[in-house]
C-alpha cells in the first residue's frame, strides 16, 4: 500500500512538473522582436510606423506616391502638395523656393515671398484657412497679408534623442508621447508656432511644444498639457 502511494505521488509530481514546464516553455516562445503590429517597429520601447507608413488611430497604413508617413497619417513629401485631401500629391516646384522678394516667385499661385532667415520662401498669400494650403503648410492669419506658413523643418521625424533632431527647427526629441522631433520653447511666445499650430505647455515632460491642431484631442493638449494663448 505504501509503495502504491509513493508511486501515485511520484506520478502526480511528474505531471505537475510537465505542466509547469509546458507553461514556462510557452512563455519563452514570445518573440520580443515582433511585439508591435503590422507595419510597425519597436523604437525606444514604443511601437512606431515603418518608413512609408502613416499613423491613423492605432494602425499604420501605407502611404501613396509622393507621400511620407507622419503621426497624423500620410502627408505630401517635400516638393509636393494638394489643397484637397482626396487628391494625389502633385509637384509644387515653386512652393518653398528660396526668395528675397515677391518678384523672385514666378508661380502665380505661390507668388508671395514669406520672410525667414537666412532667406524667405515662396508661398501662397491671402489665405483664410489651412484648407487653402498644401504640403503641410498652414495658414498664418496673424500676419498681414495672411499666408501659408511652412512647418518647422524636421517636425514629425522619428527620434530617440535630441541628437536625431540636430540641425532642424524642430530640434527637441519628445520621447514620452510622440517619439518625434518637435519645435519646443513656445510658452514665452506662442506666435513662434507656424500657421494655425498651437502651443501646448506639458508639465509631464517639462516642456512647451508647437503642435498641429490634429494632435489635440477634443481641443485638449496631449499628456494633460494646457494651451498657451497666442496673440
Amino acid at each position: 500500500m505504501a509503495i502504491k502511494v509513493l508511486r501515485l505521488a511520484a506520478n502526480v509530481s511528474a505531471t505537475v512538473f510537465l505542466m509547469l514546464a509546458g507553461s514556462g516553455l510557452q512563455s519563452c516562445l514570445v518573440d520580443t522582436d515582433h511585439r508591435c503590429g503590422l507595419h510597425q517597429r519597436l523604437q525606444d520601447g514604443q511601437c512606431a510606423c515603418e518608413a512609408g507608413y502613416g499613423l491613423t488611430g492605432n494602425a499604420c497604413f501605407e502611404c501613396a506616391a509622393n507621400e511620407v508617413g507622419s503621426l497624423d497619417g500620410c502627408a505630401c513629401a517635400p516638393g509636393f502638395g494638394r489643397t484637397d485631401p482626396s487628391q494625389p500629391c502633385m509637384s509644387t516646384a515653386s512652393l518653398g523656393q528660396a526668395c528675397d522678394a515677391d518678384p523672385d516667385c514666378a508661380d502665380p499661385t505661390d507668388s508671395f515671398c514669406a520672410s525667414d532667415s537666412p532667406r524667405g520662401y515662396c508661398t501662397h498669400a491671402d489665405c483664410s484657412s489651412s484648407a487653402e494650403c498644401s504640403n503641410d503648410y498652414s495658414c498664418n492669419t496673424r500676419n498681414v497679408p495672411s499666408f501659408c506658413e511652412r512647418p518647422p523643418t524636421g517636425a514629425g521625424n522619428p527620434c530617440q534623442s535630441d541628437a536625431d533632431c540636430s540641425g532642424f527647427e524642430a530640434a527637441y526629441c519628445e520621447v514620452v508621447l510622440a517619439h518625434a522631433c518637435l519645435k519646443s520653447g513656445c510658452k514665452p511666445d506662442p506666435n513662434v508656432c507656424p500657421g494655425d499650430w498651437v502651443c501646448c505647455d506639458i508639465p509631464l515632460i517639462g516642456e512647451s511644444l508647437c503642435l498641429p491642431p490634429g494632435r489635440l484631442s477634443d481641443g485638449q493638449c496631449p499628456g494633460g498639457g494646457s494651451l498657451v494663448g497666442a496673440n
